[in-house]
């Protein structure tokens, strides 16, 4: 639970902060308009968007991450864990991935060029095949 909390509270301020700054030209009025006229404005049916029902979903998530993170920091506490503030889990997972990181051999520059003109090829080869078969099943629909 603790992990699960943790999680979704990082998760809701980033996605909430991003989706509320992303409106700029509303934001760009926050001074004139005060926080709840902001926010008013933000929720306003007639300029109702996907991004802000996504606001809503990620405040949401930020709300039960935090509720989430609370009970089990009190669940850890009462069963005599260690109580860390970056749960044990999240710790080991970011590990994992800074070793994972340090194994990727990045290609050199001709190694990509060379890759780069084997797809316009096989693009090319592949566009060609389609052509043909298009003129041909169109041949065959004008014979019937």
């Amino acid at each position: 639970m603790l992990t699960w909390g943790f999680l979704l509270l990082v998760y809701g301020v980033i996605a909430g902060i991003v989706l509320l700054l992303s409106n700029t030209d509303l934001f760009a009025r926050i001074g004139e308009l005060g926080f709840g006229g902001y926010i008013a404005a933000f929720f306003d049916r007639a300029n109702l968007t996907a991004g802000k029902v996504v606001a809503v979903i990620s405040f949401v998530l930020l709300i039960l991450g935090i509720v989430l993170y609370i009970i089990g920091r009190a669940k850890a506490k009462k069963t005599e864990e260690t109580n860390p503030i970056i749960p044990e889990k999240v710790k080991k997972y970011l590990r994992d991935v800074k070793g994972e990181f340090k194994k990727i051999v990045w290609p050199d520059f001709k190694t990509v060029v060379r890759n780069t003109l084997v797809v316009l090829a096989m693009c090319a080869v592949t566009a060609v095949v389609i052509i043909v078969v298009d003129w041909v099943c169109g041949f065959l629909v004008g014979l019937m």
